[in-house]
Formats: structure tokens, sequence, C-alpha cells
């Protein structure tokens, strides 16, 4: 008789056996040091950029890229030129601090950056991209706050909707055990999400460390309709500096604008 596998961890057996996972890790290492390179240029207040980008169809709906636990907004650089060289006239962000407040505080932030947005672009309607614990924001922004009236289409990237086995509660922030599986965040979220006229789309990976079990990145309630996409060997920050995932990310954002004006 053979020693019995752990639950969880034939998938991680399985993923050693491939080459693709050596490559997956090492491009994590690399986005690694390439967010830590560039966290200082992320620190303060965003400013709201204006002009008009280069690509030749442009789309007016701000869009605003909400960083993960952790980082700042300096981790958005490649999918803010992707965006403007697409043709988008408004991308912003904005910077929180996951140490001194909890997931609804955080939201409440959320929601108010997001006002302030609309009131300096006159935009009725805003487009959301969450990576990590911004899409957990972004979730009880739309849910909780009424943010289903502002919210166009809302995007996540790497984010524990079924919370993940890495998160514990601690001191230092109430947000490690609200991102725990089964925490009553997460039984909240469960249970106040409904149909709305948001358009949810989470991208996901294989090899994402950090959100465990990697399943736990896909929004699977029915009433959000959810587009869930996986992105093979890609780690938790390499998956957000990813031109494929910008790439995606575009094509989702633009199909919602050609969906719109049709």
């Amino acid at each position: 008789m053979g020693v019995p596998i752990p639950e969880g961890v034939e998938p991680f057996l399985t993923a050693l056996r491939r080459r693709e996972t050596y490559l997956g890790y090492a491009r994590e290492a690399l986005s690694l040091a390439t967010c830590a390179a560039r966290y200082p240029f992320g620190l303060g207040n965003p400013v709201v950029r204006t002009g008009r980008p280069s690509g030749d169809i442009l789309h007016d709906t701000p869009v605003l890229l909400v960083h993960g636990f952790g980082h700042n907004r300096s981790g958005w650089f490649v999918l803010d030129q992707y965006l403007r060289d697409a043709g988008f006239t408004s991308v912003h962000t904005m910077n929180y601090d996951p140490f001194r407040h909890d997931v609804p505080e955080l939201a409440e932030m959320l929601r108010d950056r997001v006002e302030e947005l609309c009131a300096i672009t006159g935009s009725a309607k805003v487009n959301v991209v969450g990576h990590s614990l911004g899409g957990i924001l972004l979730r009880w922004y739309v849910q909780e706050l009424g943010g289903d009236t502002r919210v166009d289409h809302a995007i996540t990237v790497a984010s524990p909707h079924e919370g993940t086995r890495l998160a514990r509660p601690s001191r230092r922030s109430r947000i490690a055990g609200e991102l725990a599986p089964n925490s009553w965040l997460q039984q909240r979220l469960h249970r106040s999400a409904r149909l709305t006229t948001v358009k949810w789309t989470a991208f996901y990976s294989n090899l994402d460390l950090l959100v465990q079990p990697n399943g736990s990145a896909m929004i699977r309630h029915p009433a959000l309709h959810a587009t869930n996409v996986l992105v093979k060997d890609l780690g938790h920050l390499s998956i957000m500096l990813s031109t494929r995932v910008a790439d995606g990310i575009i094509g989702a954002l633009s199909a919602s604008t050609i969906s719109a004006a049709s």
C-alpha cells in the first residue's frame, strides 16, 4: 500500500512535473523584483491624468486600477500603458493602506475615489480592475455600497473570491482573517451576490502560490454571471504584469463599449 497523499498536494506534485511550472516560477521571481524596484514610484496620492492617448479608437469611460495587499499603484505600469495605447482616454489609480483598515472601510475609499472620478470626468459610469485584494474591495463596493449603479465592467485579477488557505487572522491586519476561506466576509459576499447590470470578468492562474486553491480566484456565484479566464503558468504578481492579461482586459472592456453603443 502506498502512502496516502494529503488533500491538495496532488495538483502541486503534478505541476512539478511540468517544465512550464519552473518557467512560471522564474517569471514570478522576476516580477517580484520588478515590483519591488518600482514600488517607490507609486508612493503618494495619484493625480488625475488627462490628455488623448495614441490609440485610433477612443474609449472615454474612466478605468480605475486598484492594487492588491502590500502593493501600491506602481504595479499597474504595464496595463496603464497598454490601455492608453489602445485608446482609453481616462485611466486612473488609487492607493490604500490595508494595515490600518479592513475590507469594508477600504471599499468605502474605493467608492469615494469612483465618485471623485465621475465628478471630474462627468462620466456616470466607470470600469474597475482590481488585483488580488483590490478585486475583493471591488466586490464589496458593488454588492454592499451601491457600486452597481456606477460600475459598468468589474474585472478582477488573482483575487481570492472564495478565500485563500494562506490567510490567517493577524493582529497587524484584520484583512488577513477576512480573506480566509469561509470567513464572515466571504459568507457575506456570497449571500449578497445578485443579478445587476455589472459585467464581471475574473482572470486566474494555475500557478498562483498566494491564492490557494487556485480556483478560489474564479467568480462562481451564478447570480454574477462572471466570465472566468484561465491564464496558465503565471504567478500572483506576474499575472498583473502580463501582456496577455493586459490584452484580455482591453478586449473585455472594448467589447463592453461596443455592446453599450449597439
